[in-house]
């Protein structure tokens, strides 16, 4: 990721500071108070449909700013969904939070009713929040490795994990990358160290790429980045890792999409492309089926999207298909002209004139959206016009 976006992103944290919530929690589990610090998404209350995903910061005493204040800047140009980020202060228990028993090479008592803590602090978050059922866990170093051990219950209550020089224990060593293969639903796991030997970077090799590179549900990614130390390797994981969990989430790219498998060999012939064309817009389809099916929001067409896919299929004059966007179009944003301009568009393009000025006279009526004005319109309507 670009290095402005760090900046900025790290910019935004004088302002998220000042947004957070403090709250002493106390623990059934712990049987003590535990200090919280909240985030909630900027636009929580004007939509009381939406659900959010939930990122937990270990070691929130220092990390918590800076992971609000990327997860605040990222949300804001839709780069990821606005989200829960929850800090837990471990300034004076994080050693004892994170011990591991030199013998069983497992968490001690206190550790494990410090994992129980936070799955605790999940089920509260569920409770009085709306919260979608995807939970990150951000770490550093014994923090990474405590993280892990999630990995090791019967049943993973954590979606996606985002380590940072982690400190991995024996146990942790010999067991992380099986037990991540052998996870069943829906998983992200970034791990990011800086340039220098380590035991992630031995973990995590060529030959763990090519075991992953099959598997649709786990997705990891590890990466030794460049120019950074133990202490300031935070200030580029975080969004990095960040980008990578919710990749799937983002705006479409155009460039992309040119050079993905929707992009067609122009010496092919017309009826063959037409035929591979018509995957375009169930991939736009499908994009939000799997945001709502693996991060948990049901949320509606983004109008960038549907104009990102729209001016594709209009490069490759697939006007059928064009249609069936503008029927897309007009469901999801009735108010505005884009749908009926674009329906418009595909009848011109498939020679049904008539139909076409029928298409760009309703478009004139509706709220001008996307750099189209209601002149486009009338300029439209007297072209065919004159065609006909």
């Amino acid at each position: 990721m670009k290095n402005i976006v760090i900046a900025f992103a790290f910019l935004s944290c004088l302002t998220t500071y000042a947004q957070a919530l403090y709250r002493s929690f106390p623990s059934d589990v712990l049987g003590e108070e535990r200090n919280v610090k909240i985030l909630k998404p900027r636009n929580y209350n004007s939509n009381q449909e939406k659900t959010y995903p939930l990122i937990l910061v270990l070691d929130g005493d220092y990390l918590f700013e800076p992971v609000s204040g990327v997860v605040d800047y990222l949300s804001y140009w839709d780069q990821i969904p606005e989200s829960f980020v929850v800090g837990i202060n471990q300034r004076k228990s994080r050693y004892d939070d994170t011990a591991i028993n030199v013998e069983s090479g497992f968490p001690e008592e206190q550790a494990q009713r410090y994992m129980d803590f936070i799955m605790e602090l999940v089920t509260t978050m569920q409770k009085e929040y709306r919260v979608a059922p995807f939970t990150v866990l951000v770490a550093k170093d014994i923090n990474a490795n405590l993280a892990s051990f999630f990995l090791m219950r019967k049943k993973v209550a954590i979606d996606a994990f985002l380590q940072i020089e982690p400190d991995y224990t024996t146990i942790i060593q010999e067991n992380l990358v099986n037990k991540i293969s052998s996870l069943d639903e829906y998983n992200y796991f970034y791990v990011a160290t800086s340039a220098q030997k380590n035991v992630a970077s031995e973990l995590f090799s060529e030959q763990t790429d090519s075991l992953f590179s099959t598997k649709e549900n786990v997705k990891l990614k590890y990466e030794s980045i460049e120019e950074t130390n133990f202490y300031n390797v935070a200030a580029q994981a975080i969004p990095r890792g960040l980008d990578f969990i919710f990749n799937e989430y983002q705006l479409v790219e155009g460039e992309q999409l040119l050079n993905s498998n929707l992009a067609q060999d122009t010496s092919k012939e017309s009826a063959n492309r037409t035929a591979d064309m018509k995957t375009a817009v169930q991939t736009l389809l499908d994009k939000y089926e799997y945001v709502k099916k693996v991060y948990g929001i049901d949320m509606k067409l983004r109008l960038k999207d549907l104009v990102t896919m729209s001016e594709y299929i209009i490069r490759e004059k697939d006007w059928e298909q064009l249609l069936d966007m503008a029927t897309i179009v007009d469901k999801e944003y009735p108010d505005i002209m884009y749908g009926k301009f674009i329906e418009g568009m595909g009848y011109e393009g498939i020679g049904r004139y008539g139909r076409a000025i029928k298409s760009f006279e309703q478009a004139y009526i509706l709220e001008e959206a996307v750099g189209l004005t209601k002149d486009d319109c009338l300029d439209k309507v007297e072209a065919l016009q004159a065609k006909e």
